[in-house]
């Protein structure tokens, strides 16, 4: 007689057996885009949002319980949808985790970098819609007019500079993540940051592509951001932000909330809150989506015999909408795409 304990158990039969599920919740009944798995994480990108799924198995890994789920978490409230997505997650999804992909580099730690951007872009993202949804708000029932005792109600947002605080936050947490990125293909850049890597870049041959004038172009920025930051969290009279909501200028113009950079290296003259929180977003998506191309360009490897290049593609030959760049073959005058 067999051991009865060797029999499977009711709760072994459920967990090993077939399953479906329905990826929609109440609030997104958007399409399936891709299915990403990173190893230890399985991801579903919809349009509207990109969840994670966790089987039974890894909530309750000692089958205790044969009531337990699997769960469905929403954990980035952005999908393919949005430009930025494709731009971030999904380019980053086909440049590290491809047969294309650098040999010296571990893919999916490198994509687990960019995941942990994509949360903080997310997240600026989303202060930046609250905001500017915000100021509507205040703004739209406001009366233009000076009353009659020659008073005038200017509207007060409240929060703005610790909207504005946390916004910077957000985002040099991501560029941190990016710079570790770098380092993932340069690791003698350490000590200097950003302007140790240009030289770095700057003394490699010139004429391969243009990433020396990218990083000319896009440092700055991530210098100011930086530097923002740490106006926020070391402030001094030559190093610090002035935040203003709501106000009346001398030519009874009424001004929205504005913020000022005062830097010795990189200051930023007064520009609307919400102004600023755009503009430093496209900038932000842009330095990440270019910064992973040039890295992966300046690291692509032989497939096949195949040289291998990562370019630019027409719109008809894109796998997603908002994924511009991929590695690609050129055959004579025809350009094939590579997994």
């Amino acid at each position: 007689m067999g051991n009865q304990t060797d029999k499977p158990q009711p709760i072994d039969k459920l967990r090993d057996g077939a399953g479906s599920l329905e990826i929609r919740t109440p609030d997104d009944d958007s399409a399936i885009s891709k299915l990403i798995s990173t190893g230890d994480r399985l991801l579903v990108v919809k349009g509207k949002g990109i969840y994670e799924i966790k089987l039974a198995d890894q909530v309750d890994p000692e089958r205790t319980n044969i009531a337990t789920p699997n769960t469905i978490q929403r954990v980035i409230p952005y999908g393919a949808d949005a430009p930025w997505v494709g731009a971030v997650i999904l380019t980053a999804h086909h440049l590290f985790q491809s047969s294309c992909s650098p040999s010296e580099i571990d893919g999916v730690t490198a994509f687990a970098l960019v995941l942990k951007m994509a949360e903080d872009i997310a997240g600026a993202h989303q202060l930046e819609e609250n905001y500017r949804k915000a100021e509507e708000v205040v703004t739209k029932n406001l009366d233009p007019k000076i009353r009659k005792d020659r008073s005038f109600i200017v509207p007060a947002l409240g929060n703005v500079e610790s909207r504005c605080n946390e916004f910077l936050q957000r985002a040099d947490h991501a560029l941190q993540e990016l710079f570790r990125l770098v380092r993932m293909f340069y690791s003698d850049v350490d000590s200097g940051g950003w302007e140790s890597f240009k030289k770095r870049i700057d003394g490699e041959p010139q004429d391969i592509d243009n990433f020396p004038q990218f990083l000319a172009e896009v440092i700055p920025f991530l210098q100011l951001i930086r530097n923002a930051r740490n106006c926020v969290e070391h402030p001094r009279a030559e190093q610090r932000l002035v935040v203003t909501d709501f106000r009346l200028d001398p030519k009874n113009m009424l001004l929205p909330p504005m913020i000022e950079i005062i830097h010795p290296r990189t200051p930023q003259k007064k520009v609307p809150v919400g102004v600023f929180f755009n503009q430093a977003l496209q900038n932000l998506v842009n330095a990440v989506e270019l910064m992973m191309v040039f890295l992966c360009a300046r690291h692509v490897r032989l497939i096949g015999g195949l040289s291998v290049q990562v370019m630019e593609l027409p719109p008809d030959r894109r796998r997603s909408e908002h994924v511009r760049y991929g590695y690609s073959a050129v055959l004579g005058d025809q350009i094939v795409p590579m997994g």
